[in-house]
């Protein structure tokens, strides 16, 4: 059985006075919990483990030798070497095949958000980039204060209506809701706007709240 790391981004490997995580820790740990897995349920399967890094713009710093790593420009080369090994599968592996089915957590425990109400959050609109809530309106942009980054106000409007629709999916959206969950911006008038010409009004005056169009 072969386990694969696949690494998509830019890594330096720690120097020897500091030690911090890297990629052949993380496949160690795999390694190690799927090989007490199948010795668990009774399966004796040899296991083969790499790192591989498939991003073709991938640079490596301080890479340790002889370690089971495989790099962008050897790829296709160690596929290939995969391809031609001869496999025999019996009905010990299509057992083990149907136990790791039977294995898969489609719901997962720490997808469960924890219970939260709208006055307990903290309003305003979150930096596009930083996710900061240190944000001001200058010359209609949003801008960050802690990263510098620019976005249109109308996209931070939108932004943030959707934000909330995530955060409370049968709340109705109002003039009056936004501008208090928004915050930087004074002007209902602006919040309006943007709302009518992005969605469709359901009722009347201030009863009024808005629909995807």
């Amino acid at each position: 059985m072969t386990i694969i790391l696949k690494i998509t981004g830019s890594i330096r490997f720690p120097k020897k006075e500091k030690e911090i995580k890297n990629p052949l820790q993380q496949l160690e740990r795999g390694e190690s919990l799927l090989r007490q897995m199948l010795q668990h349920y009774g399966y004796r399967i040899p296991i083969e483990a790499y790192v591989v890094f498939v991003n073709p713009e991938f640079h490596c710093f301080q890479a340790p030798l002889n370690k089971p790593i495989i790099y962008p420009n050897q790829l296709n080369r160690f596929m290939k070497k995969l391809n031609m090994r001869p496999s025999r599968l019996n009905g010990a592996h299509k057992k083990l095949a149907d136990h790791l089915v039977s294995m898969h957590q489609i719901v997962l425990p720490y997808d469960k958000l924890p219970p939260y109400t709208y006055a307990q959050l903290k309003k305003g609109p979150l930096c596009a980039v930083c996710h900061s809530l240190k944000t001001i309106v200058v010359d209609r942009k949003l801008v960050c204060t802690i990263c510098r980054h620019e976005e249109l106000l109308d996209h931070a409007i939108l932004r943030s209506v959707e934000e909330l629709k995530l955060l409370f999916p049968d709340i109705k959206i109002t003039t009056v809701l936004v501008h208090d969950w928004f915050q930087v911006v004074d002007s209902m008038k602006t919040i309006r706007r943007v709302l009518v010409q992005n969605y469709s009004a359901v009722g009347k005056k201030e009863y009024s709240f808005f629909k995807l169009k």
